[in-house]
């Protein structure tokens, strides 16, 4: 992809066009040049006008475009400066033909957009609406973002002293193809894990007694990575005893994370039994053995029934479930086999991910090729998502990720009341969460404006351990200014 621009183009526009275009554009044989891409206030200063001109792979191209559904009250300054901006993307839609199924949204949390406009009073018929005209998106993804956006309402009530936690345990028993979370290795980072383990202790001591001070309450724990229970036993124990030292209300949700079925075993089980885990994930992504030795898991099916079994006996309440739609290798029959046979389990909850390619992935852009087209992957996850719905699951959160296929998503289900208030939270950022260990976020959101600040932990679990100390200084330290902005 080649773009270049007249000297007339402002910064504002080239900005838009440079972050924009290589979410589609990206493998695509493109000569762009912008020639006019502007907007302004309408002749009459009643509305938005854009501009957009263009030579398109040798061929001249023109859009504009009137917007006037800007002038209803219910909008702000701030919301004519962000409407400027989409329109620019628009523009740079219908220039290069294109039609994505999501519009002009690209981030992650389009979710956070139905949020916006009810806040501002929109009904969710009027939003349907702005959704497909303005934001340019298929009807069906504007009825999922609907759908979403419903289910989640009764969970999105913000509390400027409730919070959630997040724990990385940065290990796995080895990594997959596809994978770019903070995750190593234990067969060659294992040795890591002890002084991490400690370092994990000290900062859940110290944060705690934080909370305390702060007068927060915490009402989700999720332990995630990584793999947790690639962790012994003896480990996961001491942290989620650890992790009991917090004020934790009385109804906390506690998640563990053992998306590797091979790790998970009875004693592992017994120590999340004995500490309150209520929620617990194993994650097959797939139910075929050439696949999972495609992609570099160490498990079989067969091991990943035999931990559904053993979670079920022991009486965890929910068991989450995810399948990945587009491995390499797979087609739509594949898809439907490990589809039919995870609903035939009946997990409380089930996450359909699509699969992106990652930089920092380990397969390269052309191992991840091949398998089935774009239209074929989209075709599938839609009715898969039919086939969900009448078993009785609803969707409750969806995220998207650069370059996913098909531009697709990714669904969380849930059967009604088993929702995880944590993914919840943390997609559509209105609670503050505290994020501890290897790699792990924390965000802070401002309780009157719901803005969000982050700051990270190291994802290497040696520097995280070497700079314990000085970290939780600095988180502290961070935090309290956060909050003092509250009163500003």
């Amino acid at each position: 992809m080649r773009i270049s621009y007249d000297n007339e183009i402002s910064p504002l526009a080239r900005r838009t066009a440079d972050a924009f275009l290589p979410s589609f554009l990206m493998d695509e044989q493109y000569s762009l040049i912008i020639q006019r891409l502007s907007v302004n206030r309408t002749a009459d200063h009643t509305g938005l006008h854009l501009n957009a001109e263009a030579n398109v792979n040798n061929v001249e191209r023109r859009y504009s475009l009137d917007d006037l559904e800007i002038l209803d009250p219910r909008y702000t300054d701030e919301d004519w400066e962000r409407r400027s901006r989409e329109l620019l993307r628009r523009g740079l839609l219908e220039l290069i033909g294109i039609h994505p199924a999501w519009g002009i949204l690209t981030g992650v949390r389009p979710g956070k957009l139905y949020q916006k406009l009810r806040k501002k009073g929109f009904e969710p018929s009027e939003i349907a609406e702005r959704l497909q005209t303005i934001y340019r998106l298929e009807p069906q993804k504007s009825q999922l973002l609907l759908e979403v956006g419903k289910n989640q309402e009764p969970f999105l009530n913000s509390h400027a002293r409730k919070i959630a936690i997040y724990v990385g345990i940065p290990f796995c028993p080895s990594r997959c193809g596809y994978c770019s979370f903070p995750s190593h290795p234990v067969r060659t980072h294992g040795h890591l894990i002890p002084q991490f383990v400690n370092s994990l202790v000290q900062e859940i001591r110290f944060f705690a007694t934080l909370c305390y001070e702060l007068e927060w309450t915490v009402e989700a724990v999720y332990i995630g990575g990584g793999t947790p229970t690639a962790l012994k036993h003896e480990d996961l124990g001491h942290i989620l005893q650890e992790l009991h030292q917090f004020p934790l209300e009385q109804t906390v949700e506690i998640t563990v994370e053992a998306g590797r079925p091979e790790t998970l075993s009875d004693d592992h089980l017994l120590t999340c039994n004995k500490w309150g885990v209520n929620r617990i994930s194993v994650n097959p992504q797939t139910l075929h053995d050439n696949t999972l030795n495609r992609i570099g898991r160490e498990h079989t099916v067969q091991d990943f029934y035999n931990a559904v079994e053993k979670v079920r006996r022991i009486n965890i309440p929910i068991l989450n479930m995810d399948l990945i739609a587009g491995l390499p290798g797979e087609d739509i029959s594949n898809l439907d086999q490990s589809l039919s046979r995870v609903m035939e389990l009946k997990p409380e909850n089930l996450t359909i991910h699509t699969l992106a390619p990652k930089r920092a992935a380990k397969w390269s852009q052309d191992q991840l090729k091949g398998g089935l087209s774009e239209i074929d992957l989209a075709d599938w996850l839609g009715r898969a998502g039919q086939a969900i719905r009448r078993q009785g699951w609803k969707p409750y959160y969806l995220y998207r990720q650069r370059r996913i296929k098909a531009e697709q998503e990714n669904i969380g289900y849930a059967l009604p009341g088993k929702e995880s208030l944590y993914n919840i939270w943390m997609m559509e950022e209105t609670r503050t969460i505290l994020g501890l260990g290897g790699g792990a976020i924390t965000k802070w959101v401002h309780p009157k404006n719901g803005s969000v600040a982050r700051l990270a932990n190291p994802k290497c679990p040696a520097t995280y351990s070497q700079r314990i100390t000085e970290n939780v200084k600095e988180k502290s330290i961070w935090l309290r200014n956060a909050i003092a902005t509250t009163d500003k």
